[in-house]
């Protein structure tokens, strides 16, 4: 079967025009921050980009509900429809992501998943910490397969943003001014959004419940892990992350 879907995706990369870009990203990565932003400087330049946003079989869950088969993402594991395209590839420290993307398959999607603890979803060995590091390991070996590929850290968002936006826009020869992406930055910082989140002024699922933890734009901190996982989770999440690769520079 992986051999079809191989082949299927190989005549796929060709149904899409060469100046096709993906955001690729695993949930809770900071996507939808990234892609306001983007949608907003493309509206400030006057100039449309054929991108895709896309999680890339990763998720366990939709907002709607819907739970496509975990294992997908371990049986499929070669890229091929990226292959004639540019790829951004989105990351985060997973011990974040792993906190983060807890809340959202619990509390922000219809049908939620129910685990007796934080710590039972890190340990998952299909939904929690492993699957995280899968799917960038994966990525990491295929990231010459693309036309193009470039790494954007979500801690750089938040540290450097507007260098990192700049290296963006150069990757997706989106013409706008320094000015322009520095307006746009402030104008979508997380408190700015979360706030719109709240009067349901973004474009998202409206969770039920409205606590911080159902939001999307929850906490949007670096090493926010260390007040949300007890010591055994981040010595566990520690020991796990020593199969992931150094080109993340994650360890």
């Amino acid at each position: 079967m992986r051999f079809f879907r191989d082949i299927k995706d190989f005549i796929l990369s060709y149904k899409y025009p060469l100046d096709k870009y993906f955001l690729v990203s695993f949930p809770k990565t900071g996507r939808t921050w990234l892609m306001h932003m983007l949608d907003d400087l493309q509206n400030k330049g006057k100039q449309k980009i054929d991108i895709e946003y896309t999680h890339d079989m990763s998720e366990i869950i939709i907002e709607n509900g819907y739970r496509q088969d975990p294992n997908i993402l371990f049986n499929y594991n070669h890229r091929y429809r990226y292959r004639r395209s540019k790829v951004i590839f989105l990351v985060r420290d997973p011990r974040d992501v792993i906190v983060s993307h807890f809340y959202q398959v619990t509390r922000r999607s219809k049908n939620p998943f129910v685990f007796n603890s934080i710590s039972e979803f890190v340990r998952h060995k299909i939904y929690g910490f492993e699957r995280i590091l899968f799917f960038y390991n994966m990525w990491y070996k295929q990231k010459c397969l693309p036309k193009g590929f470039l790494l954007i850290k979500y801690e750089d968002l938040i540290n450097d943003g507007v260098n990192e936006i700049c290296k963006i826009t150069k990757y997706l020869n989106l013409d706008v001014s320094l000015d322009q992406i520095k307006d746009t930055y402030i104008n979508f910082t997380a408190k700015k959004m979360r706030n719109k989140e709240i009067k349901d002024n973004l474009d998202l699922f409206n969770a039920s419940g409205g606590d911080k933890n159902s939001l999307k734009v929850r906490n949007a901190k670096v090493g926010g892990y260390t007040n949300e996982l007890n010591d055994a989770d981040i010595q566990f999440c520690k020991s796990k992350m020593e199969n992931l690769s150094t080109f993340f520079d994650y360890n």
